[in-house]
């Protein structure tokens, strides 16, 4: 019976990992005969062709084939396996990696079921990135001309293919290119696949990345003089496969962006003279023949003005672009709502005359936001930190803080630096964003800050929200990360301060700053403590005559206006129902705090332990916190500071002092 699959796979110097390779395709849930493993070696130096000897060894369904010669790529190897393959269906695995157990079976099953000519197995990365867009969800059948999913999303070669479908179209790989073999055989499986499936609720295939960087069959790529042929050959096919028009265009545009243009990374500056040259012919060739308006559509704009200046000739200024791209990004201009890569020396230069659209930027503007201190401030809430648009100058921006009603749709705003900013530059010329970006501050009065009323209740995430010209970047505002860059001005990780008695829309008027537990966004937690230390002051007790005690202490605020505080002292009865409540005086003690004094009429109390709480009101707001003793307040008669540290009074008859010793013993316990 002739198996279902072959799994080809080609070998050189990839010892280390053929165990696992091997293990994982002798380990599929497919029935017995139903996997041929063939394996062909390309002349490897370190023993990988015995290792695949002796892991074949007592296998029948594995086959070991040796080239006498190296190939210095996949191609060659792949075409020998794919020559001695009896399956209906094969399969090409790396050395490198490995498969899941169930990957084959399930393969196999989708193209049985829907009688498509090729499966492309969901990829998980191990040390490297894979296109999970392409993954989203399973597609039983599409085709090459369907926008979504996007089949060329991924144009290698491991994949499972129908075997009379390769050889009916003489589909093989090119035997003497270094790159692009994978994409060339992709691409024409994909023309001629009678339709595509996309297995994505499955881990099939995990592609590994090299711990020392190298590919499994080779090192570097083909030299221009060699590769672009090659490319020419590829899009020649893609142009005489498909109708002028979006389908055209998108696949074009593809093979642009990765087979193309691509060479001019930032290792083109590396290349020797010869090189440079070749690789500006080969691409200049293709930018002439197939590079319509409709193929450079939605490129980078560094792909775009490459295209422009191989298209006019322009070669030194071609090697300078490279230069500058491989050096540092380049400044954004924001002009009349558009953004524009402008790339110093190119950007708006008269001489050359490169059109505007050339370095249009097809990508929102991003933005940065940093936390460095979190402060109280004369009753405001003080926000400094790093908030900008990145590589656009810092003088054209508006920044402000937007408060957000975290599961709601509310916002409220403040500017981001109460200061006027020095003037921007000329409208729509290059100037360089600054090195260091500036320290800014946000100053938010939380009783008007809500459209000239107090914060409502409830949960707000601070955002920076950046504007030019109407052009609007935003992000979250958060604390610098641990093992990532500090901005110029970041000491210490910036600590959230304590809780403030404020002027709240609705529900208890206290307002506390924090840091959310993982990403480290700064949040406001409005009209409820949250488990944090209240807004007041430890209390210490005096005695104020015969059976009276004054209370004394102090109230956090955050009221920058004139609004008025009332607070009661409450005296609750420990095990009993019974609570005393005492009008305390209130008065001004500087922009962030409020002194409370409160006369106790200690003699009208029975006997027995009373819990001090204190009730404050803002403008009809109303919160209740227990009363934190101050370290003193144990030394004052009556008053006793708990285990809690929080303030109560002992009541005990006069002629049964013994009795009181007692009772402030438990109490100090509890």
């Amino acid at each position: 019976m002739d198996p279902r699959v072959s799994v080809i796979v080609p070998v050189y110097n990839c010892r280390p990992s053929l165990e696992l390779t091997v293990r994982s395709v002798l380990e599929q849930t497919m029935p017995p005969g139903a996997v041929e493993l063939i394996a062909v070696d390309d002349a490897s130096t370190d023993g990988s062709g015995e290792e695949l000897e002796r892991l074949a060894a007592g296998h029948p369904h594995v086959t070991v084939l040796r080239h006498a010669t190296g190939s210095g790529g996949p191609g060659r190897p792949r075409n020998t396996g794919l020559d001695a393959a009896a399956g209906e269906y094969v399969f090409f695995l790396d050395a490198d990696d490995h498969l899941g157990p169930e990957a084959l079976a399930r393969c196999v099953a989708m193209a049985d079921e829907n009688g498509t000519d090729v499966v492309v197995p969901k990829y998980v990365g191990v040390g490297r990135r894979v296109n999970r867009a392409l993954f989203e969800r399973t597609v039983p059948f599409t085709t090459i001309h369907d926008a979504v999913p996007n089949l060329y999303g991924s144009l290698t070669a491991l994949k499972l293919y129908r075997r009379r479908m390769l050889d009916e179209h003489g589909i093989r790989f090119p035997e003497r290119v270094l790159s692009g073999e994978d994409q060339i055989f992709a691409v024409r499986a994909y023309f001629e696949a009678k339709g595509v499936s996309v297995l994505a609720d499955y881990d099939c295939y995990y592609w590994v990345d090299r711990s020392d960087g190298t590919s499994a069959l080779q090192v570097g790529g083909a030299p221009a003089r060699d590769y672009f042929p090659e490319i020419d050959k590829l899009l020649a096919y893609v142009t005489e496969r498909t109708e002028p028009g979006p389908v055209r265009d998108r696949l074009l545009r593809r093979h642009f962006a990765y087979e193309v243009f691509s060479r001019f990374d930032r290792r083109y500056p590396s290349f020797d003279d010869t090189e440079r040259r070749d690789t500006k012919e080969g691409a200049r060739a293709l930018v002439r023949r197939y590079a319509g308006h409709g193929a450079l559509k939605d490129l980078s704009p560094y792909n775009r003005v490459l295209a422009h200046l191989l298209r006019s000739g322009h070669d030194g200024l071609v090697d300078e672009l490279a230069r500058v791209h491989a050096e540092q990004q380049p400044p954004i201009v924001v002009d009349g709502r558009r953004t524009y890569h402008a790339y110093p020396g190119f950007f708006r230069a008269a001489e050359l005359a490169i059109p505007d659209e050339m370095f249009l930027s097809g990508q929102p503007l991003r933005a940065s936001g940093t936390v460095t201190a979190v402060r109280w401030d004369a009753g405001y809430l003080a926000v400094d930190g790093h908030a900008r648009a990145e590589r656009v100058d810092e003088r054209a921006q508006r920044v402000e803080l937007a408060l957000r009603e975290r599961g709601g749709e509310r916002e409220y705003r403040v500017p981001f630096d109460p200061y006027p900013l020095p003037p921007a530059a000329g409208r729509g010329a290059a100037a360089p964003a600054a090195a260091a970006p500036r320290l800014r501050t946000a100053m938010i009065d939380l009783g008007t800050v809500a459209d000239g009323g107090p914060l409502p209740a409830g949960r707000w995430d601070a955002h920076a929200v950046v504007s030019l010209q109407g052009v609007v970047a935003e992000t979250r505002l958060l604390r610098p990360r641990p093992d990532g860059p500090r901005p110029d001005g970041a000491g210490e990780d910036p600590a959230a301060p304590g809780a403030r008695v404020a002027a709240v829309a609705a529900g208890p008027p206290v307002v506390t700053p924090y840091f959310t537990p993982h990403a480290g966004g700064l949040a406001l937690l409005v009209g409820r403590t949250g488990g944090a230390a209240p807004p007041v002051e430890g209390a210490t007790v005096h005695p104020a005559g015969p059976g009276r005690r004054r209370l004394a202490a102090g109230i956090a605020t955050a009221l920058p206006g004139a609004d008025r505080v009332e607070v009661r002292v409450l005296l609750g009865r420990r095990h009993g129902d019974e609570v005393r409540a005492v009008a305390a005086a209130v008065a001004a003690d500087g922009p962030e705090r409020r002194r409370i004094t409160a006369e106790l009429p200690l003699e009208d109390l029975p006997e027995g332990i009373w819990d001090v709480s204190y009730e404050i009101s803002v403008a009809g707001g109303t919160v209740r916190f227990r009363a934190p003793a101050a370290p003193e307040a144990a030394a004052a008669p009556d008053a006793v500071r708990t285990k809690k540290g929080n303030l109560s009074l002992v009541r005990a008859a006069p002629a049964r002092g013994g009795r009181l010793r007692v009772l402030r013993r438990l109490l100090g316990r509890a």
